[in-house]
């Protein structure tokens, strides 16, 4: 069943305006755990509102969490998660934002009204006391850091004045003597590791890469920007080659970005509600903990980093999704495996994964975002994966940015641990001028779990692939030619990419050509190879893949596919592959849910390339609906598999 415009005039200002108009929408039960179990709760100075949350471990293994609040600070004993503590309040100067960091057995406290940094002696952790500040250059901040003997605090105020990110030698820890600053952007949230610190610009719109190995003189190495940017926080990954950034902002998600990649390209994203703001990120081995307001804490696996999969939260918020209440802050990082939230209204959270439980049922990809122009009709497919043990059945929703006409299937049923593609249809109104970014989010509900996942396409940019070819001269090569049409004020490189035709995840960077070029000759290739050539534009909004082209270098003969052309199409696509040795050919093409559509078969044909046509017919001689189709192709010893769309 099709259905058009679901849900669309109350989600019609999402990403056009940088806010979500959201639904109200219920939030799961207060307090409810999934693959999580409550150990513990404390609401320390009944009357206050809470902020952030941190933890110290003593010597002999007594934990002692520092919980942020509007009237103070308050040190509670965990040791026994099942019965919290307070052992310590401080009254300071009333505030909506507190931080927290610790060295040796110090705690060290900003906030963004008064008072500098101040300073807590935890060595009796049965009696905190408080034994100095810091406020010679700042009176206020926003947030700290602390790393190898160095606090890095930023957002810092002087009295009404910017004092831009400080960095204090903490060698004596009750004496703090700053040793370097650096003020050329706002730094809302930050983490070092090395000689680095990755810095939250949330003004800049993006984040930014210092150099920190000389603490008086801090420089920039890089920074990243991305449309929609309200970057709040941002943490590395345990190897150090990803960045986990959040977007404090309705509808901002989770996003991962390759640090190994000279361009930084986002490589991810994830969101746990399409209206709701995530807040902090921390990584912790393979998993990313995220406090994320109205819908608590989630965790998401991120051994794979392409492929960020929940597998845990805990919500303590009892009101509906969107806006800022629930849990502020988590800290995953206790060795006994226990993790502390903090949440707004009601305090303290202990919390610990239930060993043994399930992790998600299934997990949610989104295509790039597409240009369209006036009166076309634009396709998005959509991978889900579902990685349960059963068949489920899936409700979908969807909205894109304009609050265009849409369609798209309302469920879909896939098999266990099997892949199924969710193709939403957008049609560009005809009195649309030029080109147009065009973006949809995605939200899948498993009626076997009740989780919803939610998937966006990527930002695009204002270059339109015109042409694309990839064609072997003999003795020279492959030329590959394109045209592109091209904004004036664009800006960045053409990236072309290579891989082996039978595995395109394989691509590696052959060339890397100004806007303005045409073509490129590859020299470099083998007789007998086929190749995918991939073409991408790595501008101000990332990397974005613009074509992909496979050619085959003549010499010895492989069976194998190069896919169907054109495709999309309507309603005649030819799919086009090569036989090694000459015979019969069968070719079966099946709908989204697996079931035959129309089998095509062809005897004796000869080696070499070779093609089948389909003329988006059924057995029955009717012309099948738009969707995405599966087609596997098969000789004597060899059989491969395709994927097309058919676009009326």
């Amino acid at each position: 069943m099709w259905r058009k415009d679901s849900r669309l005039e109350r989600w019609a200002a999402f990403l056009l305006c940088g806010a979500f108009l959201a639904p109200v929408l219920v939030a799961p039960a207060w307090a409810q755990g999934w693959n999580m179990e409550l150990l513990g709760s404390l609401k320390p100075q009944a009357t206050r509102s809470y902020n952030d949350i941190w933890a110290y471990r003593a010597p002999d293994g007594t934990e002692l969490v520092i919980l942020g609040l509007s009237q103070g600070i308050s040190f509670i004993d965990v040791t026994d998660p099942r019965q919290p503590t307070e052992v310590a309040y401080f009254a300071l100067t009333p505030t909506t934002h507190r931080d927290f960091r610790t060295y040796q057995h110090y705690a060290y406290a900003v906030n963004e009204s008064d008072g500098g940094m101040e300073i807590f002696d935890l060595s009796n952790v049965r009696r905190p006391t408080m034994v100095g500040f810091f406020d010679e250059t700042f009176t206020s901040a926003h947030n700290i850091a602390i790393r190898d003997g160095y606090a890095y605090v930023v957002g810092c105020q002087k009295g009404s004045k910017p004092a831009g990110t400080r960095i204090l030698d903490l060698a004596d820890p009750v004496n703090p003597v700053e040793v370097g600053s650096w003020s050329d952007h706002y730094v809302h949230d930050i983490h070092v590791r090395g000689d680095r610190a990755y810095c939250a610009t949330i003004q800049r719109g993006g984040f930014t890469i210092l150099d920190v190995a000389d603490k008086s003189n801090p420089r920039e190495l890089q920074f990243r920007g991305y449309s929609g940017a309200n970057t709040h926080n941002a943490w590395l990954s345990e190897d150090g080659r990803y960045l986990l950034t959040t977007d404090e902002t309705g509808g901002g998600h989770l996003r991962i970005w390759d640090l190994g990649n000279p361009s930084m390209p986002q490589i991810s994203e994830w969101s746990a509600h399409p209206s709701a703001s995530i807040h902090n990120v921390f990584v912790k081995g393979d998993s990313a903990y995220a406090s994320y307001y109205t819908e608590g804490l989630q965790v998401i696996d991120i051994s794979d980093p392409h492929f960020p999969i929940p597998v845990a939260s805990y919500d303590t918020w009892p009101g509906v999704s969107g806006g800022f209440q629930g849990n502020w802050g988590v800290y995953p990082f206790s060795p006994t495996g226990n993790i502390y939230l903090s949440d707004i209204s009601s305090g303290l959270y202990v919390v610990r994964a239930q060993e043994g439980s399930p992790v998600a049922d299934f997990l949610l990809t989104a295509p790039q975002s597409q240009l369209g122009a006036a009166g076309q009709t634009l396709f998005f497919s959509f991978d889900i994966h579902n990685v349960g043990l059963a068949a489920s059945t899936f409700k979908i929703d969807a909205t894109n940015t304009h609050a265009w006409s849409m369609q798209y299937e309302e469920s879909v049923r896939v098999p266990a641990q099997a892949s199924d593609v969710i193709t939403v249809f957008v049609t560009v109104p005809q009195e649309i001028a030029g080109s147009i970014h065009v973006d949809v989010e995605l939200c899948a509900e498993s009626q076997s779990t009740g989780r919803t996942l939610c998937a966006v396409t990527q930002v695009a940019v204002p270059v339109l692939l015109q042409s694309y070819s990839a064609t072997h001269r003999d003795g020279a090569g492959v030329l590959v030619e394109w045209e592109l049409a091209i904004d004036g004020a664009e800006q960045g490189d053409l990236v072309l990419l290579r891989a082996p035709a039978e595995a395109p995840s394989l691509r590696h960077e052959r060339a890397r050509l100004p806007l303005a070029s045409g073509r490129f000759v590859d020299a470099d290739v083998q007789p007998g190879e086929a190749y995918t050539y991939s073409l991408a534009l790595d501008g101000p909004a990332g990397v974005t893949l613009l074509g992909e082209r496979d050619v085959l270098v003549s010499g010895a003969l492989v069976s194998r596919l190069f896919g169907n052309e054109p495709n999309p199409f309507n309603p005649v696509t030819r799919i086009r592959f090569e036989l090694a040795r000459p015979g019969d050919v069968s070719l079966a093409v099946y709908d989204g849910r697996g079931r035959l559509v129309r089998r095509l078969e062809q005897a004796g044909m000869a080696a070499g390339r070779q093609s089948l046509v389909w003329n988006g017919e059924g057995r029955d001689g009717r012309p099948r609906p738009s969707g995405v189709y599966f087609y596997e192709i098969e000789s004597s010893d060899w059989r491969a598999r395709g994927r097309m769309i058919l676009l009326r």
